[in-house]
């Protein structure tokens, strides 16, 4: 079912999620789906009604969408390479929309490839902006950062140091390299009026359930859904390797806050936000599991370590802690703990005796 153009003050609002059949691409569909969620309309200025929603991903349509996305007419799906010449404009060529762009090259394999992870995760997103600045001016257009933009800790950092919305960036790797380009280039083109540009720096996300994914940070994950399932899980790095850590029920919420309910004004010139978070290693988030496991009838499957040099490398690189404390004071939340973490996992996706749902419950 294709896009249908609007005339200027019509009562709808289309939403893009590129990246959108990937597990947060999923996610963040279902909650404005379910909520009935407004968007700013660039064309009147003001909160309408979603009227379609559109995801774009580059792989093949999953098997397992679920059906609240695959039985609302509102959504439609798209396939294709964000960096194909003139994809973007195809995608954005409705005058009254707002997009969340999650598309992205993962840590690991950008840096395997970094002139790749110049093209997705760079020059597609000012592709991207350019098309919409085009189509509909003054559009939202939200973006996913990382703390991977803020580097390793400083020498002589104090042991509670954390990065933050105003600390110098220096990624460790090739993908915070490109995150933080990103962030500039949304603060510029806000600042220009050109969109009404906003980024969210997320920590690692957790609990994902699934298959591992190529990013060298999925052992967060792989430390909670695997023993729970009653398996080993294996890790590539140190198992009391600290990283900045929020659930992904934390980061959908903060995506539609951003989106919907936060004016410009009180965004200022720095357009990203670091997403609160708690400081949490594998083996913290395994021991969750482990005081949850007993009331699940499960049998914990043990964590196990054959670290990685490149992946121990890359995710050293990436900073322990990270400050979302403007976030916070802007109406974003963290997490409470490593178990209301696993225990929201637990309940959406794992069934009494270990096995992991296909479809998160409603």
């Amino acid at each position: 079912r294709g896009a249908q153009a609007t005339a200027a003050g019509a009562p709808m609002v289309n939403l893009l999620i590129t990246g959108g059949l990937g597990f947060l691409g999923q996610q963040a569909a279902r909650r404005f789906l379910r909520r009935g969620a407004a968007l700013w309309s660039p064309v009147d200025r003001c909160l309408k009604p979603l009227s379609q929603l559109t995801l774009f991903d580059a792989g093949g349509i999953p098997d397992d969408l679920p059906a609240e996305i695959t039985q609302d007419e509102r959504v439609q799906v798209k396939i294709g390479d964000i960096t194909a010449e003139g994809v973007p404009a195809e995608l954005v060529d409705e005058p009254d929309m707002a997009v969340l762009h999650l598309a992205s090259m993962v840590s690991g394999d950008s840096e395997l490839n970094p002139d790749r992870a110049w093209e997705v995760n760079v020059l597609a997103q000012r592709a991207l902006l350019d098309a919409l600045a085009a189509s509909a001016p003054g559009a939202r257009f939200l973006f996913t950062s990382s703390t991977a933009t803020f580097g390793s800790l400083p020498p002589h950092a104090p042991p509670d140091y954390a990065a933050g919305d105003g600390t110098k960036q220096l990624p460790g790797n090739t993908y915070g390299f490109c995150k933080v380009v990103c962030e500039l280039m949304v603060n510029d083109y806000a600042r220009r009026g050109a969109v009404d540009g906003r980024g969210l720096r997320l920590p690692v996300v957790v609990v994902r359930p699934g298959a591992p994914n190529p990013a060298l940070t999925t052992c967060w994950s792989s430390a909670v859904r695997e023993p729970l399932r009653g398996e080993a899980a294996t890790l590539p790095v140190p198992a009391d390797t600290r990283l900045p850590v929020a659930s992904y029920q934390a980061a959908v919420g903060a995506m539609e806050e951003l989106l919907v309910h936060t004016p410009a004004r009180v965004l200022g010139r720095d357009r990203t936000l670091t997403l609160p978070s708690l400081s949490l290693s594998p083996a913290e988030l395994h021991a969750a599991a482990a005081r949850l496991a007993p009331s699940l009838g499960v049998e914990l499957g043990a964590l196990l370590e054959e670290p990685d040099e490149l992946a121990t490398r890359v995710v050293r690189g990436m900073g322990e802690r990270a400050d979302g404390s403007r976030a916070l004071k802007l109406g974003l939340l963290r997490d409470e703990s490593a178990d209301s973490i696993v225990g929201g996992y637990a309940e959406d996706y794992v069934v009494q005796g270990g096995s992991e749902r296909e479809e998160v419950l409603s």
